[in-house]
């Protein structure tokens, strides 16, 4: 859908949003509007209204991973939980240590959701995805022993 039908989009605000890669209003329901802002000058008020007019006309859909998840994804562990990046895309997820077997039933319940062993394992879209690479941001002695295992 062309992202003149959303309210408030003419064509200067299309040209910009096009040339930060928001292409159609599929596009901008996903969009990082953080990353929108800062490339197009629009404000995040303004783009926080017109994506989630955008999720409404597109509805909710899940997403289908195409590509090779490993070369599209980062993580990044922090104190409290684990930043997802697919694509341009940022998620905010929990995430689970210990026996995988163990925490694999409460991490299901998410929409999203993190496994750190050796390597990530990523919850999305009803689906695990193994051996995904991670940063640990954590801090302290226990954070540094974890990654030389």
């Amino acid at each position: 859908m062309e992202l003149t039908i959303i309210k408030g989009i003419g064509k200067t605000f299309e040209t910009k949003l096009m040339d930060a890669g928001i292409k159609s209003v599929e596009d901008l329901a996903v969009a990082d509007i953080d990353r929108i802002a800062e490339t197009t000058g629009i404000s995040k008020a303004r783009l926080s209204r017109w994506k989630e007019l955008a999720r409404k006309m597109v509805g909710e859909r899940k997403a289908e991973i195409a590509e090779d998840i490993s070369k599209i994804t980062s993580i990044e562990v922090e104190r409290e939980a684990a930043k997802v990046r697919i694509k341009d895309a940022v998620h905010i997820a929990p995430f689970y240590e210990g026996d995988f077997d163990k925490i694999k039933e409460d991490a299901e319940k998410e929409k999203i959701a993190v496994y750190i062993g050796k390597k990530a394992k990523l919850w999305f879209n009803g689906k695990w995805y193994d051996n995904l690479p991670f940063k640990d941001r954590r801090k302290g002695l226990f954070s540094f022993l974890r990654r030389k295992k």
